[in-house]
Parts: structure tokens; C-alpha cells; sequence
């Protein structure tokens, strides 16, 4: 599960970003792929990457379970010895940083911000995966996507208006993977969101929360859950 570093607020761990040589991918590279013995923890600079697993059905397609975004760790498998880890494949263009594990476990245990933020983000994600079950007595996935959509706001979204426009561009097929949905539905939705003037979009195909408030009621939610204080937006850790 990815997690946000907050520079400012943790020093030591942002030593060892300062010190580490970046690696540059371009979108559709894998960094490693499913069941790589995981050695060490990654830290996005720039860009995203997507978290994969197998498809279901032959193996070929790779379904996106999570996004590490800009100033998120990722690949905290590493820190239980032995353990396999998930794919990771860059998103968009990108840039990432490897960290070793025992400085970064050492750093968390030091820096209480960063602590709370993985553990939070560890909570969200569970509670995520659990929304995430559809179903006749599970949350539809229009409530699934408008809450993938208020999470990734929260992670990567930069304040306009009483809104936020985000700063990566997620393409339908990771939205859906993301909310337990077929693509066609999402693409459906969105387009159905952008015509009421709860979301936007620009020419190159970012999205945008216009109307959190009712992003919210989509979800099924009155009021702030995951990431955000208020109507307005803002962020939490991931």
C-alpha cells in the first residue's frame, strides 16, 4: 500500500531520498514484475506507477489494485523477509527512487508523522478494498468510482476553486481496476458526471472534482471521509 512522504515534517527519510540515484521509466515499463523477491522500497518522484497483480483469466492482462503517486512509497512487501512482491509497472512517464528497506523501517520508527501517515494510509486501504466488494448488498459501482475518484483527489489534487484539478492522468482501465468495475461502465459514468458538471476534464484527459459535495453523495458518504476536511478539498496521506 502506498504511502505519502511529507518532506518538510520528516528529515531523516528525506536524506535518504536526497542520497538514493533515480530510476526513469517510461509509461508501460515494469520495474519489477509479480513474485520478484522484494528487497527494497521505492519512492515516486514524478509520474505514477501502477501496482499489478495477474489477470484472472490467462495471466496475460495485469489488473491495477493500487497507484503510488507523486511523493508516495511504495513496496512496503519488502519489509517482511522472504515476502513476493506485487508488479509494478510506470503509469505515465515517471521517475522513482530506490530506498533500502531497513533505514526506511528505522525512519518510520523515529518520525511519527510518517508513522501515522503509513498507518492511516494502511487503514484507507483496507477500507477501500472493502467498499470495493460489489454485489447485491455491496455498494454499486457508480458509489465505487466516485470514491476512488475523492481518494485519488485527496492524494494528488491541486486545489481550483471549490474544487481540485488532478495532477495525473488515470486512464479509464485503471479507474476501473481501481473500483471493481468494467471499463465500459466507468467510461459511462464519467461521461455522464462531466455532462452534469460534477467533474471536468481537459485536452489531455485529466480529471477534475468541480463539485465535491456531490462526489461525496455519490459515494454515499454526507460528509469527508478519506483524505479531505471539508468541500473545499485538500489532502491526506495516502
Amino acid at each position: 500500500m502506498p504511502f505519502r512522504l511529507h518532506p518538510p515534517r520528516d528529515r531523516k527519510l528525506y536524506r535518504l531520498v536526497k542520497k538514493a540515484e533515480s530510476i526513469r521509466l517510461v509509461k508501460g515499463r515494469s520495474l519489477y514484475v509479480p513474485g520478484d523477491e522484494a528487497r527494497e522500497v521505492f519512492l515516486v518522484r514524478t509520474g505514477f506507477m501502477r501496482l499489478v497483480l495477474p489477470g484472472f483469466e490467462n495471466g496475460a492482462n495485469q489488473r491495477t489494485v493500487a497507484v503510488a503517486l507523486p511523493w508516495e512509497m511504495f513496496g512496503d512487501e519488502a519489509f517482511t523477509e522472504g515476502h513476493r512482491r506485487y508488479g509494478a509497472i510506470a503509469g505515465a512517464r515517471c521517475e522513482v527512487v530506490p530506498l533500502p528497506k531497513a533505514a526506511v523501517l528505522s525512519g518510520l520508527k523515529t518520525a511519527r508523522s510518517s508513522l501515522d501517515a503509513y498507518l492511516e494510509g494502511q487503514e484507507q486501504e483496507l477500507h477501500r478494498l472493502r467498499h470495493a466488494q460489489g454485489g447485491s448488498h455491496g455498494p454499486s459501482a457508480a458509489q465505487r468510482l466516485a470514491e476512488v475518484l475523492i481518494d485519488i483527489g485527496a492524494r494528488c489534487g491541486e486545489p481550483v476553486g471549490r474544487g481540485m484539478q488532478l495532477t495525473e492522468r488515470l486512464t479509464h482501465q485503471v479507474l476501473a481496476d481501481l473500483s471493481g468495475a468494467h471499463r465500459a461502465t466507468v467510461t459511462t459514468l464519467l461521461n455522464d458526471w462531466i455532462y452534469e458538471g460534477i467533474i471536468g476534464a481537459t485536452s489531455d484527459n485529466r480529471l477534475s472534482i468541480r463539485r465535491p459535495g456531490e462526489l461525496w453523495a455519490l459515494a454515499g458518504y454526507e460528509g469527508p471521509r478519506i483524505g479531505e476536511t471539508s468541500d473545499e478539498g485538500g489532502k491526506g496521506a495516502g
